[in-house]
């Protein structure tokens, strides 16, 4: 196991403690979701083949497209639910 040296600010450090949270086990977590993000690593080759083939549907109206507000509508939902989770 290895040591990790934090630094924070005293006003930082006074509202955690009294703000109850179990520091340990949310740094944990903030460390895990850091190095995994549940998506799969790829290479750059195969980053620019999903590009170009995205581009190529999208040219030939193979692609569904999704408005503005419908993407912004379901971000919102999104956010709301990992919220009500977290609680």
């Amino acid at each position: 196991m290895q040591t990790i040296k934090l630094e924070l600010e005293d006003n930082i450090y006074q509202n955690i403690v009294k703000s109850g949270i179990d520091i340990q086990s949310k740094f944990k977590e903030f460390l895990f979701d850091l190095v995994d993000d549940s998506y799969p690593a790829i290479s750059t080759k195969e980053a620019k083949e999903r590009v170009a083939k995205a581009v190529e549907e999208y040219t030939n109206g193979n692609m569904k497209t999704v408005s503005h507000d419908d993407v912004w509508a379901e971000v919102d939902a999104h956010a709301k639910n990992k919220i009500a989770d977290s609680l």
